[in-house]
């Protein structure tokens, strides 16, 4: 079974992998195989910061067009008065 950095191994803290295993896994496993889950395991870590930064970016820009079209309200209002 092929444990990933963030489940527990025996004697060991989470999110730590000790060289010993990842050497047992390349010779049980293959070290292909290996460097394949490893790589997917980070493209996973790179693909939510990127999903976590663009709904950041998207709540941002919500507010700022949410404040564009007040002031452009307000503006018409001024606008309307002074007419």
């Amino acid at each position: 079974m092929i444990l990933g950095p963030g489940q527990s191994t025996l004697g060991k803290e989470k999110g730590e992998l000790d060289i010993e295993y990842v050497l047992k896994l390349i010779a049980n496993n293959g070290f292909p195989l290996v460097l394949s889950a490893y790589l997917v395991w980070k493209l996973e870590f790179f693909i939510n910061e990127i999903i976590k930064n663009q709904k950041e970016f998207s709540h941002s820009i919500t507010a700022e067009i949410k404040e564009i079209k007040q002031t452009i309200n307000e503006l018409r209002v001024d606008f309307a008065k002074n007419q």
